[in-house]
Formats: C-alpha cells, structure tokens, sequence
C-alpha cells in the first residue's frame, strides 16, 4: 500500500505544531482515516485524499520503484513527480533514475527538501532575423518574457523534456542567459541542442511528535501521464468526490477538529489552484471541516482554516 496518504497526513500534522506550537501525534484508524492528539488541544479527525488519478499501470510502477529505492538507500522519502514527469520503464534507464534519486535524497538531513537532478535535451532555433521574441513550447513557456529579453531576432525553444525548473533564482537566470548567448550564434534556420536538468522536488520525512511510530519506507507522489492538475474542472471534480468521501468517514468520529489533508500534483505549491476551486461550488462541503490542507511539492498550504479552532494558538 502506498505510504502517500500517510506521508501526507505527518507533513500537515508536523506543519500544524510548528506553527502552533503543538505536540500532535497521529495514530491510524481501521478505516483508513487517522487521529491526532494533543495534551491541551484535544483530537484531530483526519481523512487523507489524492488530488490527482491515473491508470492502475503507474502506480503499480510507483510501487516497483519505491521498493527498489528502498532496497537501495532504507529510509522515509517523499519524491514528487511534476506534472508531464516520467518514470523510468526498463533498463538501463531505471538504474540511471535510481542512482540519481538515491543522490538527492543522500543529501537531505531529517525534515528538509531538495531536488533529484535529471538531465534532458531542449532545442533552440532561428525562424526569423527581425524581432526579439522565443515561441516556447514545454518547461519553459511560463518564462518566455525572460527568455524573449535576451533574444536578437526571432527563434522557437523546444523545452518539452523539462518539466520543473529549479527554484534558484540565480541558476534560472543562467540558464536565460546561456540560450540567449546561444542564440548570438545562430543563423536563420539554424537549430542547436543543449542540455540542463529537470529538478524533481524531494524530502525526507521529519521526526518529532507528527513522526510518532513511523516505519521508514519511500514514497512516489505527483502527476500520473494524462492527468492534467491546471485543469480546474478535473480538480472540482476530484474535490467534490473526497470532500462528500471524507464527510462520510468522519462523521462517526468524534474528533475536537475535522481535517482532510489532499495530496496534490502541482510543480509549485504557489501556482496550485485547489484554493480557488473550492470557492467554484456548494460551500457546505468544505464548511464541514475545521481545516482543508493541501501538501504539494515538498510544501503544506491551508486552504481553509476555520476560526476559533481548538488547536489554534497565536505566538
């Protein structure tokens, strides 16, 4: 069984006492939901949920892949796939892939994050001598403006095989400037390729109170091929489902504060649109819990945070 709820469940549960300075510890439930408690401010009910699907196919890979991590470097890991992020299918790729992940995860002390380093290929052509202007297809499209800066003339940029630009600012800036110095040496009709590195994000699971009689074991979330998680139909949809899901699963327990925590598929927390898609339909689903928790990318984010919670306490 996949450790992602679970994982997800201690992230929100370690977020929620570093911020409130509590001391909740989580315990499972038969029916796959979990309770959390805490000396002073009573119990959680916890439902969990994946904000994304996909076909059996990849989570069977996931499972595959999780285990060979496992065999490889023991320990509690969470690596998410971006959206349009591909896992390995056969040799010699997978062993490349591992030795990678494994890598990026020997860096990570407990609780903290980086990125795995995958290296991928783009493409950059000339199309026209007038203009200043980059046509983006992949990765990369959200930073045309960047790009388009630095450009004499007009030129097309292939970045289909990265997924997710790393957040160091400095490294993005090199890279703009590295393709527009590129581009000085293009003539009309020139293509050139050069390489960089997806940067999938990862973390190692914190300890404390939310880390309370946890099994070490790797876990694969994120984005399955064809899911689309900008999608905001998709997203309600899925919303919808677990909120009514979760509803029903926490009704009979009698906890202090009702939670659900998704698990997303966004490539950057900031960017996710859960948030705005909650407030797209009937607000008596999401009134039914005290807090609505996103864990996305390495990161947590309240979507909804009722006042007057029993475990909020100001600094």
């Amino acid at each position: 069984m996949s450790r992602v709820p679970e994982y997800a469940t201690r992230l929100f549960l370690h977020w929620l006492n570093e911020r409130y300075r509590r001391e909740f510890k989580p315990a499972p439930s038969d029916d796959g939901a979990w309770r959390a408690s805490d000396p002073e401010a009573g119990d959680l009910a916890i439902a969990t949920a994946l904000l994304y699907e996909g076909d059996d196919a990849w989570f069977e890979r996931a499972a595959e892949l999780e285990q060979r991590l496992n065999d490889t470097r023991p320990g509690s890991y969470l690596l998410w796939v971006p959206p349009g992020g591909k896992l390995p299918d056969g040799e010699p790729d997978e062993s490349e892939w591992v030795r990678r992940v494994v890598l990026g995860a020997s860096k990570l002390a407990s609780g903290r994050n980086g990125e795995v380093r995958l290296p991928v290929r783009m493409a950059l052509g000339k199309v026209r001598d007038e203009g200043g202007y980059a046509s983006v297809t992949g990765g990369l499209g959200r930073h045309w403006p960047d790009i388009s800066q630095r450009l004499n003339g007009s030129f097309y940029l292939d970045s289909r095989g990265l997924n997710r630009l790393g957040r160091n600012d400095e490294e993005r800036e090199q890279l703009f400037d590295h393709i527009g110095l590129l581009s000085q040496g293009l003539k009309l009709g020139d293509v050139v390729e050069f390489e960089h590195e997806d940067a999938w994000n990862i973390q190692r699971l914190p300890r404390g109170a939310a880390g309370e009689d946890m099994e070490d074991g790797w876990a694969i979330a994120g984005c399955p091929p064809g899911f689309e998680p900008f999608d905001g139909g998709a997203t309600r949809r899925l919303l919808r489902r677990h909120l009514a899901e979760a509803n029903e699963k926490l009704r009979g327990m009698q906890g202090t504060s009702r939670v659900i925590v998704l698990a997303g598929a966004f490539d950057y927390i900031e960017g996710e649109i859960a948030g705005s898609s909650l407030r797209g339909f009937d607000p008596t689903l999401a009134a039914a819990f005290d807090v609505i928790a996103l864990v996305s990318d390495a990161e947590v984010k309240a979507l909804r945070l009722a006042r007057g919670a029993k475990f909020i306490r100001e600094p």
